[in-house]
């Protein structure tokens, strides 16, 4: 658009610029005293809008399409291909068959909201129309279409996907993304993603997802920092609870040494003897736990619940497996993994901390890495961050941190029982 004036002209916009000096002496001291006053006045034209080239401005879009109302013309007999619900006085299409032509133009999560330019309510029979029927539609807000949702854990191509009734039918979803399914048979599932609900496509029963739920803002319990050794996540940790320690937290962890002379119970460890430790392991009461030096050391889960009944959320630098333990409705774990640079970054990394590794060390960082983003806990993982700086990445955390107080968060439907 442009800005034009009440006939026509192009605005023009002054600015004036008054300057007032005044001399004045001062009657203690007799000094003269000189003040200078500069005032700028800003001068316009009244105006107002017109579209460009006088374009009609119903083709400008204000909103999103995705919110959208479309126009579709079908045969009457379009009725005996979809299924609908009535949801709060408006009528939802709830599934399509996959193998009809309708399915082009009809999605399930759609609204119907006018049929043949008459508003419809929870009265209206579809069965009675006859002939062309102009419907107009428009995609259902999320929370009035089935609450059924799944986070994809593997990468689903439809373009790639022979077994599709029609080649435009499926919905490509990548690892991670949420869906909401519409509705599902042994075959399909017509879903739609939380983030685009204007398109609606065929996604395979049996793809790799899990079942989440929609979880209000709200804090997690349990900061796991998982990560390669030499990635730097244990100085992040102590960044976390040296810089915020109103927020954060951490456990004690057991052993089966003998305390040293400057160690005291409860701070730097519990002290146990290895028969204690033990029963602790097999009482399930560990989370994870080694041997180092013939002694045991692990962590506990009664500490991990001492820790959130403080009212912070608790920090482990733990291994993959303890997900095993802690990925679960008790500790609502947030998963972040400390990944490597590559080579040249990590030594560089390390020659800042006056830390020298040898090229074996290295290479043994960047192996255990690359087995860690491929472990089976991956599906696990919140967010993966690459650890060239340790400042930038503690911010990351932090910021990632806080958007979990103020964003709709997905979890796992198991973790709400």
């Amino acid at each position: 658009m442009r800005v034009t004036s009440g006939d026509g002209e192009a605005v023009n916009t002054s600015v004036w610029v008054k300057v007032n000096e005044e001399v004045s002496i001062d009657p203690k001291t007799g000094l003269k005293k000189r003040t200078s006053t500069t005032e700028r006045i800003l001068t316009t034209c009244t105006f107002h809008a017109i579209a460009v080239d006088e374009q009609p401005y119903k083709h400008r879009h204000v909103l999103s399409s995705a919110y959208e109302a479309r126009l579709v013309t079908l045969d009457a007999s379009f009725a005996s291909d979809i299924r609908c619900n009535r949801v709060g006085g408006q009528i939802v299409v709830t599934s399509v068959r996959p193998d009809s032509l309708v399915s082009k133009e009809i999605h399930a999560g759609d609204t119907i909201v006018e049929v043949n330019g008459r508003l419809v309510d929870n009265n209206f029979n579809f069965n009675e129309l006859k002939g062309p029927t102009t419907l107009k539609l428009v995609p259902a807000p999320v929370h009035q279409t089935p609450a059924v949702f799944y986070r994809a854990l593997a990468d689903y191509n439809a373009e790639d996907d022979s077994r599709l009734p029609f080649s435009w039918a499926g919905l490509s979803v990548k690892k991670g993304e949420i869906i909401q399914v519409i509705s599902k048979d042994d075959v399909w599932m017509q879903a739609r993603k939380v983030n685009d609900i204007s398109r609606v496509g065929l996604v395979p029963a049996k793809e790799r997802i899990e079942r989440v739920a929609m979880l209000t803002p709200y804090g997690r319990r349990v900061l796991v920092l998982l990560g390669a050794p030499h990635v730097g996540r244990r100085s992040l940790k102590s960044m976390l609870l040296s810089h915020l320690p109103q927020y954060f937290a951490t456990v004690t962890p057991y052993t089966s040494r003998a305390p040293r002379t400057d160690e005291q119970e409860g701070r730097e460890y519990y002290f146990r003897t290895k028969e204690e430790i033990m029963e602790r392991i097999r009482a399930d009461d560990m989370v994870e736990w080694g041997e180092y030096e013939g002694h045991l050391y692990g962590t506990s889960v009664e500490s991990i619940r001492a820790c959130i009944r403080g009212g912070r959320v608790c920090v482990l630098d733990c291994a993959p497996r303890a997900l095993r333990y802690l990925y679960n409705g008790e500790f609502m774990p947030f998963v972040v993994v400390i990944a490597s640079p590559d080579a040249d970054e990590l030594k560089q990394m390390c020659a800042l901390k006056r830390k020298s590794l040898s090229a074996e060390q290295i290479q043994q960082t960047l192996d255990e890495n690359k087995k860690l983003l491929e472990s089976d806990e991956s599906s696990m993982f919140h967010l993966v961050l690459v650890n060239r700086h340790t400042d930038v990445t503690f911010r990351r955390i932090l910021e990632a941190l806080n958007d979990l107080k103020s964003e709709i968060q997905w979890i796992p439907e198991s973790w709400m029982h």
